[in-house]
């Protein structure tokens, strides 16, 4: 039995996610609703977003000199690096962003999309995933994956039970063009995924299979991309059919916040 002592993760802010996630459908609608184009509105709302971050980093940056009274030096310097890394982390958050926006706007449309676009709505949820469109994206999830590791000795039974489940998250009128779109979420956000596998995937610097099986699983670049997109949909569906909570918790905490310097 390991004697080592796991640091408790620190508890998300979960306050005003789906309030926020309201009221972003809601303004996107009443864009569209003026006219707007679909990609249009969605970059407009990317980047009020990202100005928000930016100005939680410009409250971040000040406190690289605010280190409690009569600490050492050490501590000083421990500090300063915190502060710098978490400033970075919410840079490259409001650059991603934009970025995201932008790519999802570039991507080419159908036909019948571009000529006769539906109205928005919610995404409709699936009550079960296909076995053809699971391998389908698992196809994709392994070419990226293997391009940024090299490696293959990944469980497949594994990544076709979780992606069953993970897919869930995507809606019924995504599910078409998930491939896609995962493609120009890996193509946006490649050097990031390079990083993730870099450093906890096989070979890596911090890698433990044991601790968090996803890092050495192609499924890890869709729940990348679930992260990124709906986060808090891809949280209900793994908690509700997969026995392994803590897997998702640590993973989430690689991708958002272990990506600083080593």
């Amino acid at each position: 039995m390991s004697t080592s002592t796991e640091r408790p993760a620190l508890p998300p802010i979960i306050v005003h996610g789906e309030a926020a996630a309201s009221a972003r459908r809601r303004v996107s609608d009443l864009l569209e609703a003026a006219g707007v184009m679909p990609e249009e509105a969605q970059h407009l709302l990317a980047v009020i977003e990202a100005g928000a971050v930016e100005a939680a980093h410009a409250e971040v940056a000040e406190l690289d000199m605010r280190a409690p009274v009569g600490s050492t030096d050490e501590f000083r310097e421990g500090w300063l690096g915190a502060v710098q890394a978490l400033a970075s982390r919410l840079t490259h958050i409001a650059d991603r962003t934009v970025r995201q926006a932008r790519a999802t706007a570039a991507a080419p449309k159908s036909p019948l999309a571009v000529s006769s676009p539906l109205p928005r709505r919610s995404p409709t949820a699936v009550d079960a995933v296909g076995e053809e469109q699971v391998h389908r994206v698992l196809a994709v999830a392994e070419r990226i994956f293997e391009s940024l590791t090299g490696y293959t000795g990944f469980d497949r039974d594994l990544s076709e039970e979780i992606l069953m489940v993970v897919l869930k998250s995507v809606g019924a009128e995504q599910q078409e063009g998930y491939v896609r779109q995962l493609e120009a979420f890996a193509d946006a956000n490649r050097e990031r995924l390079g990083q993730l596998c870099g450093k906890y995937g096989p070979g890596g610097k911090f890698a433990d299979e044991s601790r968090c099986y996803l890092t050495h699983q192609p499924e890890s670049i869709v729940v990348c991309e679930r992260l990124d997109t709906v986060p808090m949909w891809l949280e209900g569906v793994w908690d509700a059919e997969l026995d392994a909570e803590l897997t998702l918790q640590r993973f989430t905490t690689y991708w958002r916040f272990g990506l600083g310097p080593s």
